[in-house]
């Protein structure tokens, strides 16, 4: 058997003790105990040097299953979300996005978005995400039974990793020597109505002296959650998230001198979801609640399965693989389909024109409400396949090589129901046929039945398919080229070639702009070439100084079809990474970094044709030169839902940064230790979307209203209200953030039972973006949504075969930014602190019973406007929104 070096033992220990950077890394460089044949060679995440002696100089934390199943985080993605360094929260699935976005999660280390930070399994990139255009991975799709551990390294990392990992890198480590059965049943009711889940793990394995096998398979599913269940829409003295777009048709007139909505306030009256707004004589407008229909967390069914294997083909070669597979399956609901893609008009000379009205045209402002919600199912197929080859050979002092190919393939499809084809519907509107406006005042029901007829005229059910698929092989050789007592030199040579197909497709008349209520129109179609080598030295010093120096060329060649033709573009560069450790004591480890990036922009960021979407704006140049008009709807602070066109940028160039740590490690005593580091990461060229709110800005520093016709439809007259707005994707100037990481690890022992503590912070001290080169940095640190400190704390207490955990999860205050925006509608954010507890027992039978309750106290997410409430206005990345959850979980042991 190998015998450990003190690392190995380091880590170890790190591990039972929930550690993070401050243990899992800070052991002192220690020979291989005498008389030994061999010592394990480990590969820690942050290197890919598999060493024995040599510190790593960039900070790493670790979470082990042990403290995830402590944690009370029913998936992988929850206990990444509650990361200190994922300062502003990320991407977790809800009703109401299109492209697969619904059924999947992802990880925003240093708010520097999803496409910034990689993550791995076992080493490996995880296959990407259709709705990502691949760029990041569904970290919801890892069984939980299957993690061993999960070590985030806090710190660019490109010239090891590659272009994705800019922020940072998390490595979920599975297990692998695991023999016997163990079944495990979750159950967990929040609350609030709905949102009930349940999940079933069985996992099997079997080692022997040739190799080992796992198996894991697990079911689980949740119920949906209703936004209605969430915010107090029926309330119309505080709520706001109200549209015009209506199953009683609202309307606007060309009449000289009519500027005013109308609607028919009788059917006003009786229609159920709306929000009654006129004067009881067809003036004004009958708002639709949409939140009263709308799902916020989709029905999820999910099945997936895991494998493993490791078997030893000689003494020097194993024969390595690993399989994954799982079917994500949700059931969203959205609003009623509001006839928005095209403006819907009718004609003077139509019988079925509003009585009365003296113009020669109306336009339309209606939605499908006869015909029922929007149900989207959404399907997601992921697979993903390695196997190669593991050696070492007795040349030197020992090299370590290996060669893999890993196939991964996600295929999203989803079905729409009760879309609206607007050519069909304005051919009904112009059949004369439908008296929409009920000039001859029929009951609701009766004219409802009419109107359900003409948009089953014109129904549409959206298909789309978004399909990625990447081939990989790649090899590195790994060795320690001296080992000379207090000098070491270490390294590692690699190389990796991946070709990527991605394809998102609707169908051909949602593609066409011709469907209101889909997502159609996003269509790619492009591949992607990534070729790379690296290289990386590592060196153990007298004095105890190790340095570590990394190097990557990376090279990116894609296209794709734009309409016009295919595009074709090439990115490439070379990262250094230099770092820097010292232990002046045994007991004290200082060390730092330096380090590159680069990121090509992915497929759907260049190639995405336009899509239309309907976010809420505050329109305040048109407002503040039309004052005292509209201040109930459309100049309200809730503002007004406006059709917006995005597509991809082929312009775009890519980003390009640097990024620095600092820090140590100090085991004050033998159980308590001390980690500090400071972080700063400079991003030039950040891609990023721009925002409605930020084209409005704009204009407004353009010269006011009307001064940006290109993003900013007006209308003839080109001040007036927003029609329709056009956004893309766009090179920032540049993105910089710094903060510091704290993290403190406390063990103590006694008869009557062992405590521990874990407490872990990250401070943000700025957070600056520049759109322009010449423009003032804005600094969003410590804002709404952008929390300057966010925190974690947890306490474990465990007496023979009990367990019991207390765990604090703390977000900061904010300000609410009304200065710097300009605005007066924002509130500022209180302090969030949230109490989880948990308690185990582990009977003989090897049975182990957990009961727990997340969020005890109850904690409500707190609102983001000031004085009013609006549809989803809170940060649900930040914050629990189900309230008070209990759980209940069983495992058992063969």
């Amino acid at each position: 058997m190998y015998n450990n070096s003190k690392v190995a033992k380091a880590i170890r220990l790190a591990m039972m003790f929930g550690a993070g950077a401050a243990a899992a890394i800070s052991a002192p460089a220690f020979a291989a105990d005498e008389g030994a044949e061999e010592v394990e060679k480990i590969e820690v995440t942050g290197s890919r040097i598999k060493q024995v002696d040599l510190e790593n100089s960039s900070p790493v934390t670790v979470i082990t299953a042990a403290d995830i199943s402590l944690s009370g985080s029913p998936t992988v993605a929850d206990v990444l979300n509650n990361l200190s360094a994922n300062a502003f929260g990320s991407w977790t699935g809800v009703s109401g996005y299109g492209a697969g976005a619904a059924a999947s999660s992802s990880i925003n280390l240093r708010g520097l978005g999803s496409d910034a930070t990689l993550v791995l399994l076992d080493g490996r990139r995880m296959p990407g995400t259709s709705s990502s255009s691949g760029s990041s991975a569904d970290t919801s799709l890892i069984p939980m039974s299957i993690v061993e551990r999960i070590e985030i390294l806090r710190d660019g990392a490109s010239a090891v990793y590659g272009s994705a990992a800019v922020a940072g890198v998390i490595n979920i480590i599975t297990k692998k020597d695991f023999d016997g059965v163990h079944a495990k049943y979750e159950f967990s009711s929040p609350k609030i109505d709905g949102g009930e889940s349940q999940s079933f793990t069985l996992t099997t394995g079997f080692t022997s002296d040739k190799g080992n096998i796992v198996f894991t398979y697990e079911h689980s599913e949740s119920d949906a959650v209703y936004d209605r269940d969430l915010w107090p829409v029926y309330d119309a003295d505080v709520y706001s998230g109200y549209s015009s777009y209506s199953p009683v048709t609202n309307y606007f007139s060309d009449a000289v001198g009519d500027d005013d909505w109308k609607s028919n306030s009788a059917l006003c009256a009786d229609a159920p979801d709306v929000v009654d707004t006129t004067d009881g004589a067809n003036n004004g407008r009958c708002k639709y609640n949409y939140g009263a229909v709308t799902k916020f967390y989709p029905d999820n069914e999910k099945n997936s399965i895991f494998t493993q294997f490791s078997y030893e083909m000689t003494d020097d070669i194993n024969f390595v693989g690993r399989a994954m597979a799982s079917i994500n399956e949700t059931d969203s609901r959205y609003a009623a389909t509001p006839v928005s893609t095209a403006p819907i008009y009718m004609q003077s000379d139509n019988p079925m024109f509003p009585t009365g009205d003296t113009g020669t045209k109306v336009r339309l402002y209606t939605r499908a409400a006869p015909i029922g919600a929007r149900d989207t199912k959404t399907e997601v197929v992921t697979s993903d396949v390695v196997f190669g080859f593991e050696g070492a050979a007795d040349i030197g002092l020992g090299l370590d090589w290996e060669v893999n190919y890993q196939n991964s393939l996600s295929i999203t499809n989803s079905f729409g129901q009760n879309l609206v084809n607007d050519v069909a519907f304005q051919a009904q509107v112009d059949s004369g046929n439908y008296d929409i406006f009920n000039n001859a005042g029929k009951s609701f029901d009766a004219w409802n039945a009419d109107m359900k007829d003409m948009y089953q005229e014109a129904n549409h059910t959206g298909t789309y398919q978004g399909r990625y698929a990447s081939q990989q092989i790649d090899g590195l050789v790994s060795t320690t080229f001296i080992d000379e007592g207090d000098f070491i030199l270490a390294g590692v040579v690699g190389v990796e070639y991946e070709k990527i197909d991605f394809s998102q497709k609707s169908d051909p008349e949602s593609a066409n702009g011709f469907v209101s209520g889909g997502s159609g129109g996003d269509d790619v179609d492009a591949t992607r070439d990534r070729t790379a080598a690296y290289v990386e030295i590592q060196m153990a010093l007298p004095m105890n100084f190790d340095i570590s120096l990394a190097g990557r060329y990376e090279k990116y060649e894609q296209e794709g079809d734009v309409g016009r033709g295919i595009s074709k573009s090439t990115f490439d560069k070379v990262v250094p990474k230099i770092g820097l450790t010292w232990r002046p004591m045994e007991d004290l480890l200082l060390r730092s970094s330096w380090g590159q990036s680069f990121r090509a922009p992915n497929m759907g960021e260049m190639f995405q044709s336009d899509a239309l979407s309907f976010p809420t704006v505050r329109d305040t140049a048109w407002c503040d030169a039309n004052p005292g008009q509209d201040e109930s709807g459309y100049c309200s602070n809730a503002g007004e839902q406006v059709a917006t066109w995005f597509g991809g940028n082929e312009n775009l160039t890519e980003e390009t940064g640097d990024s620095v740590t600092i820090g140590g490690v100090w085991d004050v005593l033998d159980n308590l230790s001390v980690e500090v580091t400071y972080y700063a990461i400079n991003y030039d060229n950040k891609i990023d979307s721009v925002s409605n709110s930020e084209i409005l800005r704009i204009e407004q520093e353009n010269g006011g209203l009307g001064q940006y016709p290109s993003n900013i439809n007006r209308g003839s007259s080109g001040v007036g209200k927003i029609e329709d707005m056009k956004t893309t994707y766009i090179n920032k100037s540049s993105l910089s953030t710094d903060g510091l990481d704290f993290a403190l690890r406390y063990t103590h022992e006694t008869s009557f039972g062992d405590f521990a503590a874990t407490l872990n912070a990250s401070y943000v001290m700025s957070f600056e973006e520049k759109a322009e080169a010449d423009s003032k940095p804005f600094d969003s640190a410590g804002l709404q949504d952008f929390p300057d400190l966010k925190s974690d704390l947890t306490i474990g207490y465990s007496y023979e075969d009990f367990t019991a955990t207390w765990t604090t999860f703390y977000v900061a205050a904010q300000d609410s930014g009304n200065e710097e925006w300009e605005v007066d509608y924002l509130a500022d954010i209180p302090t969030y602190v949230k109490h989880n507890l948990q308690v185990a027992y582990t009977a003989p039978t090897r049975t182990r019973l957990t009961l727990g309750v997340n969020n005890l106290t109850d904690e409500e997410a707190p609102s983001q406007y000031l004085g009013f409430r609006d549809y989803r206005d809170v940060s649900w990345s930040l914050y629990d929104l189900t309230g008070r959850t209990v759980y209940f979980r069983i495992e058992q042991s063969f």
